[in-house]
């Protein structure tokens, strides 16, 4: 039983390395990219949140413009928020909460990339817990956040 077990194992291992599957791991960014400088615009937390991962799949950051091979500026970070549906009453019962990110990426000789980053996500209200859709809904933005941060890293590795 159990060499028909760690057959089975071996099977399936071989199969998901078959296909190409690999743990998705550290970010790998263009050589052309790094040293990157990260701009101070944009909110403290986003800024924060994208160095802590840029740092932790080792990419190098400059700490002055003069030094660093790119710039990564954020142009917009937004929130907002829409109602999806009413009951009988006409009060809100669903919301969709939007999150967009906006950044330039500057590289010398290059001209300057402009990408967009839109996540949303859908929120039930419940009118007997008020005070807890204010905290939802500032949890949904913090996850939207850390989101658009882990996204932006991974588009930055397509750069060439």
């Amino acid at each position: 039983m159990r060499s028909y077990r760690a057959l089975l194992l071996a099977s399936l291992v071989a199969l998901a390395g078959a296909c190409g599957f690999q743990l998705r791991g550290a970010v790998q960014l263009s050589p052309q990219l790094t040293p990157l400088y990260l701009s101070d615009g944009g909110p403290q937390a986003l800024r924060n949140e994208i160095r802590a991962n840029l740092r932790g799949s080792g990419v190098e950051l400059s700490q002055s413009r003069d030094g660093a091979a790119a710039v990564l500026s954020i142009e917009k970070a937004s929130q907002s928020r829409r109602v999806l549906s009413v009951d009988a009453s006409g009060r809100a019962r669903e919301y969709e909460v939007r999150y967009q990110l906006r950044y330039r990426v500057e590289r010398s000789g290059q001209p300057p990339l402009v990408r967009n980053i839109q996540l949303s996500r859908e929120l039930l209200f419940d009118p007997d817990s008020v005070l807890a859709l204010g905290h939802e809904t500032r949890t949904l933005y913090n996850d939207m956040q850390r989101d658009a941060a882990r996204l932006l890293l991974q588009q930055l590795q397509v750069l060439k």
